[in-house]
């Protein structure tokens, strides 16, 4: 019996089983999604502002930090089971990791909202707000690890203009407070100006156009981009 033909057909076989997993393998790696690479993608539009996922990464981090301290106390062992868990309430059913995302998103847009209304009406911060805004800063930048700083593109400006933005937003929040009729609602104004508030949602947020990158969305996932890693 010839050898090499006896041979020829296996080496057909093993190629046409390898050539395709081998493609499989590359497409796989190529589709991977690197947070730290899409750093100045558009992660959402509010009007003519466009947010990138850098300044995102504050909002993140801040919300991460906040529900990974519900984690720990729910189980010290495996704060990922929080994470993942499932909330069902009809048609609100929702994973904790998904909720902790629509909140990061939705308080980034209500800032940006309330942050520009704060300056067409000339709002300002004094010298004082700025230098406990500047204290936090620091106490933030000092209390995020390399890794956190390196996944999210954080550094002290963005955190400090991001918490400019923030103290802006809730001083025109409070104006609003005084100024607003809320005759129509029940509740405290306060709540009812937050970003799930009814008078947000009915009267302050339909007057804006909102774009949220939806793709990008899609593949970040809360509970495991700055803790968890």
């Amino acid at each position: 019996m010839n050898v090499k033909k006896a041979i020829l057909p296996i080496i057909v076989i093993v190629i046409l089983i390898i050539v395709p997993a081998t493609l499989m393998v590359v497409h796989h790696k190529k589709n991977i999604f690197r947070y730290e690479d899409n750093l100045d993608e558009t992660v959402v539009s509010i009007d003519d502002t466009s947010v990138s996922l850098r300044e995102f990464g504050y909002y993140i981090y801040e919300v991460e930090a906040f529900v990974q301290d519900q984690a720990v106390i729910y189980d010290p062992d495996n704060p990922k089971k929080w994470w993942n868990t499932h909330f069902s309430a009809g048609l609100d059913s929702t994973f904790v990791c998904d909720y902790a995302k629509k909140v990061a998103v939705n308080t980034l847009i209500c800032d940006e909202i309330y942050c520009r209304e704060a300056i067409s009406q000339g709002m300002s911060l004094n010298a004082d707000t700025k230098a406990r805004i500047t204290k936090e800063t620091e106490e933030m930048y000092g209390e995020m690890d390399s890794y956190q700083l390196d996944i999210t593109g954080l550094d002290k400006t963005v955190i400090q203009n991001i918490k400019e933005k923030h103290a802006l937003a809730s001083q025109y929040a409070e104006y609003l407070v005084s100024t607003g009729d809320f005759s129509r609602y029940s509740g405290d104004p306060h709540d009812l100006l937050n970003w799930d508030g009814q008078y947000y949602q009915e009267i302050i947020l339909p007057s804006h156009m909102i774009t949220e990158n939806e793709a990008l969305l899609g593949k970040i996932t809360l509970g495991k981009i700055t803790v968890n890693y």
